[in-house]
């Protein structure tokens, strides 16, 4: 029984290690289009809310795509689908390199990596909600800290592949690279079909079995169809639709996540655009990702431990990552700007896992797959809507000044979930001293 508990344990920590693997990837590959969006627009003589907007359709279907994760999963098993998702993504952006215009660079992204960086996304995020009944925040920080390593690596090794191989050589090794993900998967063990196969194996035959098979045969094909479908259909979690347990973590985590990426994608063009070099950008992000990971770090144990509350850590990072946009077209010094992005970047990621568990502990564990899903369906119909809207106001203006000042109010409406589970609450308390 130990040796089982200790090859569980083992399990648990590679699902850990495969979403640090896919934040990594996933963070990487938008934070290499963002370096390369200057380049992308000289390439393909192209405007930046263009560019940018076709960035954000490539996350945003990434985001729509998890509605189909947990069927996928009842049908082919965890492993199974981590694996083949994680060779998808390579193959996808090796075949991106090769594209020779927006739309179909936009396409191969979005409609073979989208999915595959999803489906892995979800299904460990889900496995690790599931299996780490302690230290949850701990396990959390860790695989969403895949996403402070690529805001700290892949920086400065964009630049670095940009000037010797040019944007095609850049994405041919990242996709060399993601084919990994394919491998990480392959360490994750799907539940032991054993005692089921054993159950199944032999079955007591009745004296009436010959009768029940031909009921059974005259049983009518349209209900057989609508139990399947029904079946099918719940995997799909609709359910959480009606709960409002659902839309108050549902907005945190959607402007978290709106937020972050368009920060990804035009800091480093917003800084270019405060006269700053494209090294120096990119340093910043890489203070942004080494700020992400300090916070992570440090984070995870004291949420575990009771010392910050769940509720007044949301708060106070929300309004951390208002003020630090906000503030943006006021900082215009080097130092300034490493300690703006660090700041920030850092709230952000101890945002991103508090909303997680804030998700867990409003639905619980049985609906996080789901719940996960749908977050990020309505994160890419956010992403559909506005990611455009930084470029736009980069043509008309000259500057992201103004952008991100905007992003720092959207960032603010975050409070209003914590509001409105306020008034949910003292609703719920009233109704039942009324009853």
């Amino acid at each position: 029984m130990a040796r089982n508990e200790a090859k569980g344990s083992y399990q648990h920590w590679f699902s850990v290690l495969c979403l640090f693997m896919d934040w990594f990837l996933w963070a990487g590959l938008i934070k290499t289009l963002g370096v390369m969006l200057p380049t992308l627009q000289e390439q393909f003589v192209a405007q930046a809310w263009l560019i940018g907007w076709m960035i954000a359709v490539v996350d945003g279907v990434i985001k729509i795509a998890g509605i189909f994760t947990r069927p996928l999963e009842v049908m082919l098993g965890t492993r199974a689908l981590v694996t083949v998702s994680g060779f998808m993504v390579g193959a996808s952006i090796i075949v991106a390199s090769f594209t020779t215009n927006v739309v179909m660079l936009t396409v191969t992204l979005a409609l073979i990596a989208g999915p595959g960086l999803n489906f892995i996304n979800i299904t460990t995020r889900g496995v690790i909600g599931r299996c780490f009944t302690t230290n949850y925040a701990t396990a959390s920080g860790i695989g969403f800290s895949g996403l402070a390593f690529a805001l700290i690596v892949v920086g400065p090794f964009t630049q670095l592949l940009l000037d010797t191989y040019g944007w095609r050589g850049a994405l041919l090794i990242l996709g060399g690279f993601s084919l990994h993900l394919g491998v990480c998967g392959a360490l994750l063990r799907s539940p032991s079909t054993d005692e089921t196969q054993t159950n199944a194996t032999y079955q007591q035959v009745s004296p009436g079995a010959d009768d029940e098979e031909t009921d059974k045969t005259k049983q009518s094909r349209l209900r057989s169809f609508k139990d399947a479908l029904s079946a099918q259909m719940k995997h799909f979690g609709f359910s959480v639709f009606f709960k409002v347990s659902f839309w108050i973590p549902t907005v945190v985590f959607t402007i978290d996540h709106f937020v972050n990426n368009q920060w990804l994608l035009f800091y480093v063009s917003q800084a270019q655009a405060k006269g700053f070099s494209a090294y120096d950008a990119v340093t910043f992000t890489t203070a942004a990702g080494v700020g992400n990971l300090f916070f992570k770090i440090f984070a995870g144990p004291i949420i575990d431990r009771g010392l910050l509350k769940l509720r007044p850590g949301i708060i106070m990072m929300i309004v951390v990552c208002s003020f630090a946009l906000l503030i943006t077209p006021w900082v215009d010094l080097y130092w300034l700007m490493i300690v703006n992005a660090f700041v920030f970047f850092g709230a952000s990621g101890i945002l991103s896992v508090m909303s997680d568990l804030y998700t867990r502990e409003l639905l619980g564990v049985e609906l996080l797959a789901c719940a996960f899903s749908w977050m990020n369906l309505i994160g890419a119909m956010l992403n559909f809507c506005l990611g455009f809207i930084p470029g736009w106001i980069y043509d008309q203006t000259g500057s992201y000044d103004f952008a991100f000042f905007i992003l720092g109010c959207i960032t603010a409406l975050s409070l209003m979930a914590l509001m409105l589970e306020w008034i949910h609450a003292r609703f719920k308390t009233r109704h039942s001293n009324s009853t």
